[in-house]
């Protein structure tokens, strides 16, 4: 009987169809559900290839914190295709990785379609190595030289804010979308330190450049993160039109500026970073005599400006003004906060003095917490950069092995955890002033991040915001578009590089 059945078994293909399934059985044991060690961080797997893509729509952080929230802790891992991330949402487990061991979360990951977009050069997307931190670094001291982040750049951002302040008044309170006026004016600050100039809304290149640093959209912005885990979509409609629109940013205007900067290059003293960072190549370029690599060397040390100028336009420019057209927004919300915000400066500033400035900051306590609080409520990167790990680590108890290709800190999660903010879902700004009515900074609002690749950019970010938010709402009464239905959303927006609210128009009407 049993050889019968034995012979039965081989003549019809069960055996073979048996180990068949039983070797796919492992294989996706191996690579789905085994653990890379036993304490690697609990999460979701999803489902093979795809992971978790299909379950988290549009809003990826708001279900990455109710996960964290309800059920896996503050570090969890999510599968996002076939890569496993890592997320951090609180406070205390992003402290612990990016500044108590910075070290191992330095690099960035291998993304095909940003080494696209960034050809590896520029201050924001490459990896950790040698060169890199020598080019950051050398940036970074660069611009504090030219004042970036520090208060003697407030001279130059109040001349641009005044220019700001002279176009809203010029719209004589008709209903209009301030967006572009106030990204070019934001754009002008970098635009001072980085190639030393200012350039008037009317001018077209300038102003073609801005609008292709906000042409940003639902559609492509879910397209973009889905190539993030399969570029192979990139060669494929409606995704290929997306990674195009992406490239452009590295084109055009940035070139224009450094040619033209390279001409008039001289012996004195550099007057921006595009005129430092020629002198550096000058100073670092090899032997005439060897022409090849002297022409390799220098396409590769134009590539890295092109590429840095880029980021700092990208991200100095989308982030600050984002933040101002959520601040509208929510000034449009409660009125009575606005109310509040203006007789503070009244008080403060007096009603002849036209822009407040940095030394008013200390005596303006509900301004700051109510800046303080739009970065809580309104987070711009809602999951911050992505970090690889360079070697193994230990965080609050998990091990995450060296080589782990995408560690995020869930920014909106940190600003939404109830264990720190009271209904953090409810805008106060109250929750920032103590009971003596003095303004309380908190560490535990990150919207630049913390630690290892922070934005360099923060402190010229907080003197922008500062700035241009106290001028808007000194100089006009931000009212709603009477042709509007209803006011722009505070619960939605469009999510790209930043959390940018959906096209709306406003009533800036002069106080004065």
């Amino acid at each position: 009987m049993l050889s019968i059945f034995s012979a039965w078994l081989s003549r019809s293909g069960v055996v073979s169809g048996l180990i068949g399934f039983l070797t796919l059985g492992i294989l996706v044991y191996r690579y789905w559900w085994k653990l890379p060690h036993p304490r690697y961080p609990p999460g979701v797997r999803g489902v093979p290839i795809l992971g978790v893509l299909p379950f988290i729509g549009r809003s990826a952080h708001v279900k990455f914190t109710k996960w964290s929230h309800d059920k896996f802790g503050p570090i969890m891992m999510v599968r996002m295709g076939r890569d496993d991330v890592i997320i951090l949402s609180t406070y205390d487990v992003i402290h612990e990785a990016f500044v108590k061991n910075m070290a191992a979360f330095q690099s960035r990951p291998y993304m095909h379609i940003l080494a696209h977009v960034s050809g590896g050069y520029g201050l924001i997307l490459p990896p950790f190595h040698s060169n890199f931190a020598q080019v950051r670094q050398f940036s970074l001291n660069t611009l504090r030289g030219f004042g970036f982040g520090r208060s003697s750049m407030e001279t130059k951002i109040s001349e641009i804010a005044q220019d700001l302040i002279n176009e809203l008044e010029s719209l004589d309170g008709k209903p209009t979308n301030v967006k572009p006026i106030i990204g070019m004016s934001v754009a002008n600050v970098i635009s001072s330190i980085a190639c030393g100039k200012s350039f008037e809304h009317t001018d077209p290149i300038f102003k073609k450049f801005v609008d292709v640093i906000f042409a940003c959209d639902k559609k492509h912005s879910e397209n973009k993160t889905i190539m993030m885990f399969f570029p192979f979509l990139r060669h494929f409609q409606p995704f290929k039109e997306s990674f195009k629109h992406s490239i452009k940013l590295a084109k055009n205007f940035n070139r224009k500026e450094v040619i033209e900067h390279q001409i008039k290059l001289g012996e004195n003293e550099p007057a921006d970073f595009i005129d430092a960072f020629l002198h550096e190549m000058k100073k670092h370029s090899p032997d005439d005599s060897c022409l090849i690599f002297s022409f390799i060397f220098f396409v590769y040390k134009e590539r890295q400006l092109v590429q840095s100028l880029v980021d700092l336009f990208l991200a100095g420019t989308e982030t600050t003004t984002t933040f101002l057209l959520w601040s509208i927004i929510t000034l449009l919300h409660y009125p009575d906060i606005q109310a509040l915000l203006y007789q503070e400066l009244l008080q403060e500033t007096g009603r002849e003095q036209a822009f407040p400035s940095i030394g008013h900051r200390e005596k303006l306590p509900l301004l700051e917490a109510f800046i303080q609080e739009i970065f809580r409520f309104k987070t711009l990167i809602l999951l911050g950069g992505q970090h690889l790990t360079t070697k193994d680590v230990e965080i609050n108890g998990h091990f995450i092995p060296k080589s782990t290709k995408v560690v995020l800190p869930n920014i909106h999660g940190c600003h939404s955890d109830p264990n720190i903010w009271k209904n953090p879902s409810k805008f106060d700004i109250y929750r920032h002033i103590n009971k003596d009515g003095k303004f309380v900074p908190s560490k535990k609002v990150i919207p630049f991040g913390i630690g290892a690749r922070a934005c360099i950019g923060e402190k010229l970010a907080r003197i922008e915001t500062y700035v241009f938010l106290t001028n808007i709402v000194k100089r006009f009464e931000i009212l709603s578009d009477p042709e509007s239905k209803s006011l722009p959303p505070l619960d939605d927006g469009v999510i790209g590089l930043v959390q940018a609210p959906l096209p709306f128009k406003v009533v800036l009407k002069p106080r004065i």
